[in-house]
């Protein structure tokens, strides 16, 4: 064989081998730059929608990401897995997470997004007045949590005492509180608007409306450690932006939501997924940002918080989304045409 053709034979068999050697090289790139966020959340509602939306749309895949969602009922639960270090982000009310910070836990508030009470308190028809609860049993979800802390607010505007006036019992999520309603465990429970038009099919009845008393909650929240955002905060970033596009997607495209909707809180009642659309809708606030008034009603309700100088600039931190807002990211996503 001439040496010109060794020669080139040769090049070719050393670029084939290192071409060989390369491509697992970038493959095994391209699959690890996405990472594994292990994300729990506290309800099936539309307080999760735009996590649904971005599992749904492929915001995470978008965002280098993958995404584990975990139901999770029960706000103090998710914080110990937070705190444990088994997940990095989370989707609660934030008063599981103050009341855990009030006792020296180490977390952060990252984004806020609903800042209203959308809880109701149902009730069998026989109760017709707040004074009917005397003697009666109420389910929530656990003690500490948003469920707790509304009711015992709402029990206190009608100067009601819990414990002594009505019974409250832990029953878990939405859907156990549901059926322990409606198979007569409990008297009442405290529900969110997604299950309202449900049981009312059903022939139970709103007796409080915590969106008509003068309350000011953090309903909705991200929270994570504050070791994994010192350790990830791109990461969290690149959660926000999901979370930040899923409720743009939420509040400009009724059809595709309510679709998402459905395969999540499983049903496909037309009414009642519109009906909850419309609640949620106007709930989620564009730029979701943790509001201090909010917090702060979540941590006036401790007994224990009353003696302590807590300072809540070390649990709330806007920083990254306020990083996002300055970035323009927020704004250019807003001025995309919807789905």
């Amino acid at each position: 064989m001439p040496q010109n053709d060794t020669m080139a034979s040769y090049r070719m068999t050393r670029s084939i081998v290192l071409l060989i050697g390369v491509l697992p090289l970038l493959f095994f790139s391209q699959q690890s730059s996405a990472e594994t966020l292990r994300i729990p959340y506290v309800s099936i509602s539309g307080f999760q929608a735009p996590l649904y939306l971005g599992e749904r749309a492929g915001l995470f895949k978008k965002n280098q990401l993958e995404a584990q969602l975990i139901y999770m009922p029960g706000g103090s639960l998710i914080v110990q897995t937070l705190l444990s270090g088994e997940v990095g982000v989370a989707s609660l009310a934030p008063p599981s997470a103050v009341a855990a910070w009030v006792k020296g836990a180490e977390l952060a508030v990252v984004a806020g997004g609903i800042e209203r009470a959308l809880n109701v308190l149902m009730v069998n028809p026989k109760i017709k007045t707040p004074e009917d609860l005397k003697g009666k049993r109420v389910a929530i979800s656990r003690f500490g949590s948003l469920s707790d802390v509304s009711l015992r607010d709402a029990l206190a505007f009608y100067k009601l005492k819990p414990s002594q006036d009505v019974s409250i019992a832990q029953m878990g999520g939405l859907g156990e509180r549901m059926v322990a309603l409606t198979s007569g465990v409990v008297d009442g429970a405290i529900l969110n608007v997604d299950q309202v038009f449900q049981a009312e099919k059903l022939g139970f009845q709103i007796l409080i409306d915590l969106r008509k008393l003068p309350l000011t909650y953090s309903t909705q929240g991200i929270v994570v450690s504050r070791e994994f955002l010192r350790a990830q905060r791109n990461i969290v970033k690149r959660f926000l932006k999901v979370y930040i596009e899923g409720i743009k997607i939420f509040k400009t495209d009724k059809e595709f939501s309510m679709d998402t909707l459905s395969r999540y809180i499983k049903t496909s009642d037309r009414e009642i997924l519109s009906k909850t659309y419309d609640v949620y809708r106007d709930a989620w606030e564009t730029v979701p940002l943790v509001r201090r008034d909010g917090i702060q009603q979540a941590l006036d309700s401790i007994p224990d918080a009353k003696n302590n100088k807590l300072n809540l600039d070390s649990l709330i931190d806007n920083s990254l989304i306020q990083e996002l807002e300055k970035e323009g990211f927020i704004r250019e996503l807003y001025s995309e045409r919807p789905r």
